[in-house]
């Protein structure tokens, strides 16, 4: 019986400028695929963590801090601020018909210069009140005790060897680090207020804060409303509006709206590109592979003639392609893998929107799929090439290469 189990090896071997020519294209689809997949996931993951880490309903902040509070653009391109409302503020929100909860956070931001180890955004929350930073914590470094002068810093804040830094003179000891969000978040330093108010104290004494009558013991920079269940965010957001003076009220739902804005966009662009190179590679791949065979013509004659069956000859071309396109997907998967791994903070930089690599599993998954879609590409390029090759006279192509 005719054994063909060795030849798609030894044929693209033979033939290599069109192997590594259809090599190069299968890593090329899977580069795409796989890479395109894991950024639409990873956008979408980030904006589900931004959402789960905000953790209130509804936050206000003071009205003449809107030129460095933008609630549409605060989550992913906001440079570290500072602004501050009275501290009855607070009360003020929670006597409001359908607040639930309601815990105030003080802003500040580190200052470039000698005195601070980076450029961060502080923020500091009340532990008797906060319903959101603390859970972040039980969830992410277990049950750290935030004491006078400790801090839990976000995913993109260095942290030294020693395990702590400074900012505004002031020593800082670093007791947990969050997972990232691919939001500014990652760029913060999480404190309670008695920690808050020593660092307010010390930027003022070193004349580098923008309120030089500032009373730590008296200000907060925003409220984290949490409101009753069944009870209309957006109806009580009007009664603060309505009933608070002087401060601006944003929803969650509006504060990621132009996150999931700007995701919507950059996920169609990458599904369109996907699809795109995929059909040049699949195009490139029946192209290249019909060539080869062309050009082999004779080969699948004599084969034919010494007995090869039609499915056999069929076997032998998906087995080609198959085999090409496998190891060239394998190729592009681990190197866009590696590639996004290795640069997910520049991808965030780059994109302008958060980017969170998915889970493991997630993970091979998508890579599972992706090497689907490009031995797809295999088969329709075996299929068409088999056509031509069932259509052969072998006894006339035989006569034609005499």
């Amino acid at each position: 019986m005719l054994s063909l189990m060795k030849l798609p090896g030894r044929n693209l071997r033979a033939y290599g400028a069109r192997s590594a020519f259809l090599f190069a294209f299968a890593v090329l689809m899977a580069v795409a695929t796989f890479g395109g997949s894991v950024l639409i996931h990873g956008i979408h993951r980030g904006l589900d963590t931004v959402e789960a880490r905000l953790g209130a309903d509804i936050v206000v902040t003071p009205s003449d801090a809107a030129n460095e509070f933008n609630p549409q653009s605060f989550l992913i391109e906001a440079e570290p601020g500072y602004f501050y409302m009275d501290k009855s503020t607070v009360q003020k929100v929670g006597a409001i018909d359908g607040v639930k909860a309601v815990s105030g956070q003080i802003f500040l931001a580190s200052a470039r210069s000698s005195c601070c180890s980076g450029r961060y955004q502080v923020v500091a929350f009340d532990p008797s009140t906060d319903f959101v930073v603390q859970p972040w914590i039980a969830d992410s470094v277990g049950g750290a005790d935030i004491g006078l002068m400790d801090v839990v810093v976000g995913a993109n804040v260095a942290v030294p060897p020693e395990g702590s830094f400074r900012i505004y003179g002031e020593n800082l000891r670093v007791v947990g680090q969050f997972d990232p969000t691919g939001s500014t978040l990652d760029n913060a330093v999480y404190t309670n207020f008695d920690t808050a108010k020593v660092l307010l104290q010390a930027s003022v004494d070193k004349e580098l804060n923008k309120y030089p009558d500032l009373d730590p013991d008296a200000v907060v920079s925003s409220v984290m409303v949490a409101v009753e269940p069944g009870a209309d965010i957006e109806t009580v957001a009007e009664q603060i509006r309505a009933q608070v003076e002087g401060v601006n009220v944003a929803t969650a739902k509006n504060m990621v709206k132009g996150i999931a804005t700007a995701l919507d966009r950059v996920s169609s662009t990458i599904s369109i590109f996907i699809g795109l190179v995929w059909l040049l590679g699949a195009g490139m791949t029946v192209l290249v592979f019909t060539m080869m065979l062309h050009e082999r013509a004779q080969e699948f004659a004599l084969l034919k003639a010494l007995g090869a069956s039609r499915s056999q000859l069929g076997r032998l071309v998906v087995h080609e392609a198959l085999l090409i396109d496998l190891v060239g997907g394998l190729a592009g998967i681990v190197l866009a893998g590696g590639v996004l791994a290795a640069f997910r903070t520049l991808v965030t930089q780059l994109i302008g929107i958060g980017f969170v690599l998915p889970s493991p599993p997630q993970m091979g998954l998508l890579a599972v799929e992706s090497l689907a879609a490009v031995l797809l590409a295999a088969v329709l390029a075996s299929w068409v090439s088999m056509m031509r090759v069932n259509r052969m006279d072998a006894a006339l192509v035989l006569k034609e290469g005499e």
